[in-house]
């Protein structure tokens, strides 16, 4: 038979960022686009990571947005996305750690999403 069981995951202290692309002359999902996020890490020193928004696999089992583990970071110095239709550079900053937030081809800044 089958037991029941409870798993309890506790977490950890890395920091994360889900970021939800809106195309406008891109495709709607912002498949095909680059990310970029420039971090501020603890030891004092920046690091960059890259990304590129997919397809979201077969049977959801990925989803349309980009979730970005951060590690140790300790502030987002800027949010660059490249939009592959319009060859548009789109670069954000402000950005708090541990959010969501959506990115709109060709619109200034970001909105936090819920």
């Amino acid at each position: 038979g089958f037991v029941n069981a409870l798993y309890v995951n506790p977490g950890g202290a890395n920091r994360w960022l889900t970021i939800r692309l809106v195309g406008v002359r891109s495709n709607r999902a912002g498949i095909g686009a680059r990310i970029r996020v420039d971090l501020e890490t603890t030891n004092g020193g920046e690091r960059s990571i890259h990304a590129v928004a997919g397809s979201g696999g077969s049977f959801g089992a990925s989803s349309l947005q980009q979730e970005i583990g951060l590690g140790d970071a300790t502030a987002i110095r800027a949010v660059e996305v490249w939009w592959p239709a319009s060859d548009e550079r789109q670069r954000v900053e402000g950005i708090p750690l541990d959010s969501v937030i959506e990115i709109v081809e060709g619109e200034a800044g970001y909105k936090l999403a819920q």
